[in-house]
């Protein structure tokens, strides 16, 4: 076998930014459905919250079977224009074409109706599935094309930071694409808002997703690897200690800040806000601007702490701060003053999206951690494998998101009365809202304590590895 030749210097800025921008593009995809979905499904067409929440589920479900299955394809696929790059582009192609269908459902007069014969929910679960499969398409390679672009400990933190400076420029605007949908100067109702704001959103789509595929070389010493069968590569993910604990402290704060998120925006329009949309949409964007600085002092902060003593530490700091951030909520959420739960946020944020970022960048250390253990070289299954996680998190999340509601007593034709939600109900919502994310924190907290891939052992692995390259092993 060839050597491989070393990386050697930093990752050029023009690459960065291009990889970065797809970031803003990622943001767009699936954060545009979980900010209208429930306000047009539930509050407007008047679907029940279990179907809701089902709709919702199955394609995730669907989704997360298929991201392992695409980043084992990533990694096998040769072209002319390399591995990743034409996978990104058909996959963006495809959610800026999809995303406006979301909100057009065929024969509404059915949405009471049972399941089985009930077209909007059959028609939203199935283009849900459609969607997410172009999502997985784009989102897939463009992960694992970051992953590869340094092999430098450090460097790989700060380049994949990139992602998020730019997704969370895009979350500062995202809330805009709500506030904007029910603004009755502009439409007529928020079904024309959500489907213009989301023509609009599938510009900057398509638009912004095609840069790393066109800008971004890709690392032409990963193509020289031989292609690694499926089952092979799942086997080795599966025995992969440090990789474990690491996507099953994800899955458990993930899971238990979706959860509870995925009724937030409701909670702020009849518990904090008292109904008034106009209001609603006001804090909206408060809460995408609060959200964004904070998120950008957040990667600030922990990419420091990493850098001085490594990522477990900067995960486990980052979440006793979000930790302590949550909890502020049972004092700041309140009708009394809706603008106040801002400082709450501003806690919860400031390290929140630095958390992501260190396990972006320790998913990267596991590839080497799996190349040095078995000689297998998968990016694209790896953080694919991490995406399926993700995502039978949202699944379950998006259904338990529904029966929550169901638990807590939500009715979208009572909300909108003049008699308005029980108070019994918006106590039950406030309390799962704020105590699940919890929960989830000191669960994460404890599990990352024995991670093993320290700063040192990392360094020692990527030597080993680079040793083992000049020399032309296998």
């Amino acid at each position: 076998m060839i050597a491989e030749p070393k990386i050697s210097g930093g990752v050029p800025l023009k690459t960065r930014i291009a990889w970065g921008l797809g970031g803003w593009a990622d943001n767009y995809t699936f954060v545009i459905v979980n900010t209208l979905f429930l306000f047009l499904y539930v509050d407007y067409f008047h679907m029940d919250p279990v179907l809701a929440g089902m709709a919702l589920a199955i394609p995730r479900v669907f989704d997360a079977i298929t991201d392992p299955i695409i980043g084992n394809w990533s990694d096998n696929f040769r072209s002319r224009w390399g591995r990743r790059r034409p996978l990104i582009a058909v996959g963006v192609v495809g959610c800026a074409i999809l995303l406006p269908l979301y909100w057009l459902p065929p024969m509404l007069e059915t949405v009471s109706n049972p399941w089985y014969c009930n077209i909007p929910f059959i028609y939203i679960s199935l283009l849900g599935c459609l969607y997410a499969a172009v999502y997985t398409l784009f989102v897939v390679p463009y992960t694992a094309l970051g992953l590869e672009l340094s092999d430098d400990y450090d460097e790989r933190t700060k380049v994949l930071s990139w992602r998020m400076y730019f997704g969370l420029l895009g979350q500062t605007l995202s809330p805009l694409v709500y506030s904007l949908s029910v603004r009755e100067s502009l439409f007529p109702n928020i079904r024309y808002g959500a489907v213009t704001m989301s023509i609009a959103a599938g510009i900057f789509i398509l638009v912004l997703g095609m840069f790393p595929a066109i800008f971004c070389k890709e690392n032409p010493r990963n193509s020289q690897h031989e292609k690694i069968n499926f089952f092979r590569a799942m086997k080795g993910i599966l025995s992969n200690g440090p990789y474990l604990i690491l996507v099953g402290g994800f899955f458990i704060v993930l899971s238990c800040c979706s959860v509870s998120s995925g009724i937030s925006g409701l909670i702020n329009l009849y518990y904090v806000c008292g109904g008034n949309q106009k209001l609603n949409g006001m804090l909206f964007n408060c809460i995408g601007v609060v959200n964004s600085v904070a998120s950008i002092a957040s990667l600030l902060l922990l990419t420091k702490i990493s850098g001085r003593s490594g990522k477990r530490a900067g995960f486990i700091t980052g979440m006793i701060i979000a930790l302590a951030g949550q909890a502020s909520y049972y004092l700041t959420f309140t009708p009394a003053y809706p603008f106040l739960q801002l400082i709450s946020l501003g806690i919860f944020s400031l390290t929140l999206q630095g958390c992501w970022l260190m396990l972006d960048s320790m998913t990267s250390d596991v590839c080497d951690y799996e190349e040095l253990r078995t000689g297998q070289r998968g990016e694209g299954i790896i953080s694919s494998f991490r995406g399926f996680i993700q995502k039978a998190s949202g699944a379950l999340c998006a259904l338990l998101g529904g029966v929550l509601l169901k638990v807590c007593g939500f009715n979208a034709e009572l909300a909108q009365s003049a008699a308005g939600l029980p108070e019994s109900v918006l106590f039950k919502m406030k309390f799962f809202y704020v105590s699940i994310p919890i929960a989830g924190f000191i669960l994460g907290i404890i599990l990352f304590c024995f991670y093993p891939l320290t700063k040192k052992r990392c360094v020692e692995i990527r030597a080993e590895l680079d040793r083992r390259n000049s020399c032309g092993w296998k």
